[in-house]
């Protein structure tokens, strides 16, 4: 069985406090979008063995995908299963855009189709919870409003069809760097949720794009990624900005045209991907 995996954006990501466990509360507006790894399930053997065509990621428990075949096994009373993954990379690590999380949502999503277990999406958003924070969202996919750690989801009205330019600068830093930097500064009052769920709901682009915020943009201020959004506003997106905690950045464009001059300009920014909004997070 193979999958496709959708990475996703944050359209807001706000942080609103933090736990006595040291976790950070969020209140994140997530969007599925068109880059996505291919996930092969090949059932039989003995053992999990996982294949990943980037030599750098771990393959072992280490790697969620991994850890989420492991967990569904556990969960099934089926421990004795023998079973390949094979990962074919294509969103960006350190981006902010979910890569391990997708990977691990769709090893779920399919896993429960090939060994026809139907638990039901509400166990699956707790399994995949189990294994990071992003997963549940990963797995429900489309726009959702996602609040807590990032687990508890609801959805909210799509983003409206568009072009997303995606650039992915050298650049990047660790999520428990990101997160050791945003502690150096106070909780911000400013909430850029509430202004893009009143802008989903009108559907209006140009009103989406000036709603975008993330609070680590503006606290790790990377200059790359700064470089990226004063171009890609030059070109015509309706609003850039980077999405979790770094380091990928996008606009979004009404026209075609527009993000394709976009892409081109961005050349030597880094990785570039044309993509557009998904409605899931995992799709065969």
């Amino acid at each position: 069985m193979k999958l496709k995996a959708y990475g996703k954006i944050n359209l807001t990501l706000d942080v609103t406090g933090k736990r006595e466990d040291g976790f950070h509360l969020l209140d994140t507006v997530m969007q599925s979008v068109s880059v996505w790894d291919e996930v092969e399930l090949i059932p039989g053997g003995s053992g999990i063995r996982l294949r990943c065509d980037r030599q750098y990621l771990p393959t072992d428990t280490k790697n969620t995908a991994y850890r989420a075949a492991s967990l569904f096994f556990q969960h099934c009373g089926m421990e004795g299963e023998g079973l390949t993954l094979s990962l074919r990379k294509h969103i960006p690590t350190r981006a902010g855009m979910g890569g391990g999380s997708a990977d691990a949502a769709a090893v779920l999503v399919g896993l429960d189709r090939l060994y026809e277990t139907k638990l039901g999406l509400p166990v699956l958003l707790e399994l995949g919870a189990k294994v990071g924070a992003d997963v549940p969202f990963c797995i429900q996919g489309g726009t959702c409003r996602c609040t807590g750690m990032g687990e508890i989801l609801k959805p909210v009205s799509p983003l409206p069809d568009c072009f997303l330019v995606i650039c992915k600068p050298p650049t990047g830093m660790s999520t428990p760097r990101a997160y050791a930097v945003l502690d150096q500064y106070p909780l911000s009052d400013k909430q850029a949720t509430p202004q893009m769920l009143e802008a989903l709901q009108a559907g209006e682009l140009r009103q989406i794009g000036k709603s975008l915020g993330n609070r680590f943009d503006e606290t790790m201020k990377l200059s790359q990624v700064r470089a990226i959004k004063r171009l890609m506003l030059s070109a015509g997106a309706f609003g850039a900005m980077m999405t979790g905690s770094g380091s990928a950045v996008y606009g979004i464009f009404d026209k075609v045209e527009k993000a394709k001059r976009c892409m081109r300009l961005l050349e030597r920014k880094g990785e570039v991907f044309l993509s557009r909004p998904r409605p899931c997070g995992v799709e065969e």
